[in-house]
């Protein structure tokens, strides 16, 4: 079916490995995983803005009541905390299954999971910085460099007032937002004549256009007060301290979450800039009732792309080890019930495949080793090992097999 996809055992395994560095991370840094309802009233996505309420696949139940298949997870967070008494600050995330009706392209299908993360409770800009420093962690976890990605950071409330100091009026902030996000898809002569058809004038263009130049706070003109700009000052020398500066980059032109965002805004980007945003979030202090926060997700979509691109997934193989019985499937059935028992996970052949259709079989299914369990194995009390990479065979005991397999694991 078009925008959805069948996880084969190949396709499970790399979305699993994908999560579980971002489960691992998130736990290192203290956040608990939640999860909720796929379904969930259409009511909560109003405020997730004009996009999000026009792609949900919605249908009606026989209590007629009107609900939606889960767009994104960040509202269900919201309703979660507005319905319980919970101690703050709030550190979760959620790995959840998500459906948009949209036009599949590449990076975007209609079903998809997401990571998410979410620091609530504060409003304090080292909470931001956590944040971010989680984000870089994940992407470091899968052995990619500063040289491989960065994170372009912005602050709405500045952005905002950038847009006052040049005179350009609150009524059309909204719409600047959307022609802004959607620059890099458009000419710039149908960028600026339609700034102009939005009534501005060729200065306020000019100065427009300067402040996406903007890569350093120092650059900002000194006369601009803005909340914003001193949360921006406060979060990247946090990020300085956490020695993750290299990373980061001041880009005023990140225009994402145009309704629900209000303070910090990021995107993850490859830096060849080849994807769209590997993942991306900001500060959403208006979205759950007395309860500021801020965070981000991953999609699988777009980080499975990348990870293959930059040849960071080739190496995963199924985690079990492969039985050959040479006519022993008896004493075999034990001795692998005897390695499971131990925490090694087990495959055994139970049709008398044969040896060269059973080492066939365990090539295609890239399987890292196979046991041979037959009458002189037995005899030795030794099982035969075979490293199916190399090709290399030894015979050892079962207590040295599970210690070098538990290893290897």
């Amino acid at each position: 079916m078009k925008g959805f996809k069948d996880y084969y055992p190949k396709d499970k395994r790399i979305q699993n490995y994908m999560f579980e560095v971002c489960r691992k991370i998130a736990e290192r840094y203290g956040y608990s995983e939640v999860d909720g309802p796929i379904l969930e009233p259409v009511e909560i996505y109003i405020k997730s803005g004009e996009e999000i309420p026009k792609q949900m696949y919605t249908l009606t139940d026989k209590s007629n009541r009107k609900l939606a298949l889960r767009p994104e997870f960040t509202p269900t967070v919201a309703r979660m905390i507005d319905n319980a008494s919970l101690s703050k600050p709030i550190k979760w995330f959620s790995i959840s299954r998500c459906l948009r009706y949209e036009q599949p392209q590449f990076g975007r299908q209609r079903e998809f999971v997401q990571f998410n993360l979410d620091f609530l409770g504060t409003d304090s800009m080292k909470a931001d910085a956590e944040v971010i420093l989680t984000a870089i962690k994940i992407m470091q976890e899968f052995n990619l460099t500063k040289e491989d990605f960065y994170i372009r950071i912005s602050n709405r409330k500045l952005v905002q007032d950038l847009f006052k100091n040049i005179g350009i009026k609150e009524q059309n902030f909204q719409d600047i937002y959307r022609l802004i996000d959607k620059k890099c898809k458009i000419s710039n002569k149908v960028f600026e004549l339609t700034l102009k058809d939005k009534g501005l004038s060729e200065k306020q263009i000019n100065e427009l256009e300067k402040l996406f130049e903007i890569k350093s706070l120092d650059q900002i003109k000194a006369k601009i007060k803005s909340k914003g700009l001193e949360e921006l000052k406060e979060l990247f020398s946090y990020l300085k301290d956490y020695g993750i500066l290299d990373f980061c980059k001041l880009d005023l032109s990140i225009m994402r979450g145009f309704d629900y965002y209000t303070s910090t805004v990021f995107e993850v980007f490859d830096s060849s800039r080849k994807y769209r945003a590997i993942a991306g979030g900001g500060r959403y202090d208006k979205l759950a009732k007395n309860c500021p926060g801020v965070g981000y997700a991953f999609g699988d979509v777009v980080l499975e792309f990348y990870l293959k691109e930059r040849n960071k997934l080739s190496n995963l193989k199924p985690n079990f080890v492969y039985i050959i019985p040479i006519k022993t499937l008896k004493e075999s059935l034990k001795i692998a019930e005897q390695l499971r028992k131990k925490g090694l996970n087990i495959s055994i052949d139970l049709l008398d495949k044969g040896i060269s259709r059973n080492l066939d079989y365990a090539n295609k299914q890239k399987i890292p080793y196979v046991i041979f369990i037959g009458p002189e194995e037995l005899k030795k009390k030794k099982l035969k090992l075979r490293d199916m990479k190399t090709g290399k065979e030894k015979f050892l005991k079962i207590d040295k097999i599970i210690k070098l397999l538990k290893l290897l694991k």
